[in-house]
């Protein structure tokens, strides 16, 4: 939207939406909106009953559901829905750009151009970035290595990556002796070389699951936490991604 505005952000950096209450300055921001763009419900499920609300009036986009991507089971889901980090395949982020261009432009139709040359703009630098992530990753593809929660997949697929298993399935979940003790045989008996966190979370877990073993801590951010919101901020969080892969599974 450069050039014509900018999009009010509802969940604020540091956040996890599986946990987070709208303010009142966010319902304020809802009231007035023309125009909603959401993940999809089962990540976003704050957003439920004000959405409601608005419906008669404010047009609301569902990624997961409006446009044709390329979604993943959620592993360990009985529901059979699908993974909702889209985001983090790059594919996915192409395609929605192309899709949001589009809504744009009919619901603002003397900014269609502006929003276009937006969308050129954008796709190019998402083909760089691809590019620069595959490069960054080559060389530990396929190394093991445990994540905090099954939250990557679609990272994972674009790039050749392999993770071994989960600690928890679900943020909301704390996991019982018996899986720790599960993946902590995981860890020996695939040599996994790293377990990763996530900033929004205690590491208390990881510790202990490394007690003993040869095997580092980093941290991966699929939210980009600390990260101020903007253009560059998506950029800035899959470089994040791919940097604290490299440095931990090759050692550096």
């Amino acid at each position: 939207m450069a050039g014509v505005g900018e999009p009010a952000l509802l969940l604020p950096a540091g956040a996890t939406p599986h946990s987070y209450s709208l303010r009142p300055s966010d319902a304020r921001k809802l009231a007035r909106a023309d125009l909603v763009i959401r993940v999809g419900p089962a990540l976003e499920s704050f957003l439920a009953k004000p959405l409601a609300n608005i419906a008669h009036r404010a047009r609301v986009v569902t990624l997961m559901r409006d446009v044709h991507l390329s979604l993943i089971p959620h592993s360990g889901h009985d529901d059979q829905e699908s993974d909702p980090h889209i985001w983090l395949d790059p594919e996915n982020a192409r395609r929605i750009v192309r899709h949001v261009t589009a809504v744009l432009a009919r619901a603002d139709p003397d900014n269609g151009s502006r929003y276009t040359a937006n969308s050129k703009k954008l796709l190019a630098r998402i083909d760089r970035l691809d590019g620069f992530i595959s490069t960054t990753l080559k060389p530990v593809r396929r190394m093991p290595y445990i994540v905090f929660h099954d939250g990557y997949q679609y990272f994972e697929r674009r790039y050749g990556l392999n993770h071994v298993a989960a600690i928890t399935l679900s943020p909301e979940r704390t996991p019982g002796a018996r899986r720790l003790q599960q993946i902590r045989g995981i860890i020996r008996a695939n040599g996994a070389r790293c377990v990763f966190t996530e900033p929004q979370f205690s590491p208390t877990l990881a510790h202990a699951l490394t007690r003993g073993a040869n095997t580092r801590i980093a941290t991966l951010d699929p939210l980009g936490d600390g990260i101020r919101p903007g253009p560059d901020a998506w950029f800035k969080m899959m470089r994040g991604l791919a940097a604290s892969l490299r440095a931990c599974l090759a050692g550096g």
